[in-house]
């Protein structure tokens, strides 16, 4: 009764906030009726022969469909940060992780906020009396009646949007203020729908299932995190996403049904300023066998901090292992276990023992050299039955590095039988609802591994750096699988493993390389450093 009491008491004292918060804010009206949503396959496989990709990256739009909408209104800009900083104070909710603190980065009130998950965005529109569009309110905002390619039209213009500069290795992200760019309206006057931050729908992108807590939604439109004209189109829905997601580059704009017309108020402020764009670091080979790589391990944690003094803003996070287990035996982190126990020597090198109580004892070593780290994960059987179908899956981890960051897969590769292949040629086949979640197997001897087809040849992935200067990988000797999860540019790779008998231990080595060069380059240090 108490707890109903207080609830009753913190409704009455939010609803007038809510209400209050949404009569000011600046909100376009989308009249009810039909409009065409999609793209249908044909089109979906002419996108593909002319942009040289797989023709699933656009077959996630099909089919191509006529949906008929009620009335509805919808934000002109997307949530800037002053809005979502009234919600905070209000609410005592987190704040979202790109501020740093509590209070909005200087100078950024009227930027999108991003770095919320999907259910701060989903509070935040239930505070202000709203909701968040679904993804069909969502396209026909952006693109109308007349299925227009882009919000402005059918043709790309440059002064309609902001997109990565790919010439620079660290420009991404850069949002800009809201309404930067009056030139990117819809047919309607809504503004940064593609080219500010990509946004947050209500609409589910596969069934989700509360028991194992896995929900997906819709992610619409493009960020200035990406360069790929196809990812600005009305229809592109490459970027949905789990709720566990918090990106820099995805942000959210709220909705409400509204069956009657409402007239809206044109915006009457000009356009800000652009901010001006950063200076950029390069890298530094001078450091390249002077300055050793740092492996920083994670208290009481799988994961390490690996920094590369030669490459800028060189960061990356490596999991080891995500996950792994021998078949009827899981060895997941949420197992019981007895803790993740570090010891790092003075030569760079760390190692963890941890074990899961009369099942295993996994043990992981990683060694930093000059242009890679050598890692190796060790699985001591502690049953009386051999462990057959032994798995480990190592999530490499790029995020926190722009000079390689990678959402759009433009510069990510695996080895095909025609040689290097850009992983935007492979075939999309979400196991989630994550479009940009994808795997391929690793052909066995024999086994043909074309391009576009399911396999790969070689067991390992990589990236490039934005100026095609430097390449990083994690490879094995042997593989099942390779895997990326483009919202982190995150690679993985399964290594082969042997069964493991009764009170044995058994061992597989891996490497990650920070390397100069390209594709070729690492194919020739792989076979060098593997015996291949």
């Amino acid at each position: 009764m108490k707890l109903l009491l207080l609830g009753c008491i913190v409704a009455m004292v939010l609803a007038p906030l809510a209400a209050k918060a949404a009569e000011a804010r600046d909100m376009v009206y989308i009249p009810a009726g039909e409009f065409t949503m999609g793209t249908s396959e044909a089109e979906a496989r002419r996108l593909a022969k002319h942009y040289g990709v797989h023709p699933t990256l656009f077959l996630t739009e099909s089919p191509q469909r006529k949906i008929t909408l009620d009335g509805f209104l919808i934000d002109r800009c997307p949530v800037t940060n002053a809005q979502y900083k009234k919600f905070v104070d209000a609410t005592r909710r987190r704040p979202p992780r790109s501020w740093g603190g509590r209070d909005v980065p200087k100078g950024k009130a009227d930027y999108p906020v991003t770095g919320v998950f999907w259910q701060d965005a989903d509070a935040y529109a239930t505070w202000a009396g709203l909701r968040l569009p679904t993804e069909a309110e969502w396209e026909k905002a952006a693109r109308g009646t007349d299925g227009r390619a882009y919000p402005w039209g059918n043709d790309w213009r440059d002064d309609a949007t902001r997109t990565d500069d790919t010439t620079s290795p660290q420009a991404r992200a850069l949002t800009t203020p809201v309404g930067a760019f009056p030139a990117g309206a819809s047919p309607y006057g809504v503004l940064d729908l593609c080219g500010n931050v990509a946004e947050w729908t209500a609409t589910e992108s596969q069934r989700n299932n509360p028991e194992r807590k896995w929900a997906w939604y819709v992610v619409k439109g493009a960020a200035a995190a990406h360069s790929q004209r196809y990812n600005f189109r009305c229809a592109a829905r490459n970027f949905s996403a789990h709720t566990s997601r918090a990106h820099d580059w995805v942000g959210f704009r709220c909705a409400k049904h509204a069956p009657e017309p409402v007239a809206a108020k044109p915006p009457t402020r000009k356009p800000p300023a652009l901010p001006p764009v950063p200076p950029a670091e390069g890298t530094r080979p001078d450091l390249l066998g002077k300055q050793p790589i740092r492996v920083l391990p994670r208290k009481n944690h799988a994961g390490v901090l690996i920094e590369v003094p030669y490459l800028p803003v060189g960061r990356f996070s490596m999991f080891v292992p995500e996950g792994a287990g021998a078949r009827g035996v899981p060895l997941s982190w949420r197992a019981k276990h007895e803790g993740i126990h570090w010891t790092t020597k003075p030569d760079g090198s760390c190692q963890y023992t941890c074990t899961f109580p009369d099942k295993a004892t996994m043990r992981v070593s990683l060694v930093p050299h000059a242009d890679c780290v050598d890692f190796t994960i060790a699985i001591r059987n502690l049953t009386d039955k051999p462990f057959r179908g032994v798995g480990t899956n190592t999530c490499f981890n790029v995020s926190a590095s722009p000079y390689f960051f990678d959402v759009e897969r433009v510069r990510s590769y695996v080895w095909t039988d025609d040689g290097a292949t850009c992983l935007l040629e492979m075939p999309i086949a979400p196991r989630s609802g994550e479009p940009l979640h994808g795997g391929w197997s690793v052909a066995a001897p024999g086994q043909p591994a074309p391009k576009g087809g399911s396999r790969a040849r070689h067991p390992f992935i990589g990236t490039c750096s934005r100026d095609g200067q430097w390449i990083i990988a994690q490879a094995y000797g042997r593989a099942t699988s390779l895997a990326t999860n483009a919202h982190y540019s995150c690679l993985h790779t399964r290594p082969v493993w042997p069964d493991i008998p009764p009170g044995e231990e058994r061992a597989v080595p891996g490497k990650i390389y920070f390397l100069r060069g390209g594709p070729k380059e690492l194919l020739e240090r792989w076979q060098a450093d593997f015996g291949k």
